[in-house]
């Protein structure tokens, strides 16, 4: 079995924290609230599979 690349860890780590903090903040915020917090978290989930689908390796 092949092992994951470091960016693809990376990759990884910015997806699954972005999903825990938009988890993490539905639990917490009122709706009004919600969709002008719900950017960052989206940000990271974003940023993370650019990172993943990238050829580029670091």
């Amino acid at each position: 079995m092949p092992r994951m690349s470091q960016k693809n860890k990376i990759a990884l780590l910015f997806i699954l924290l972005g999903l825990i903090s938009g988890i993490i903040l539905s639990l917490i915020l009122p709706e009004e609230k919600l969709v002008f917090a719900l950017s960052g978290p989206t940000a990271l989930i974003g940023a993370g599979l650019s990172q993943w689908s990238s050829q580029k390796e670091y």
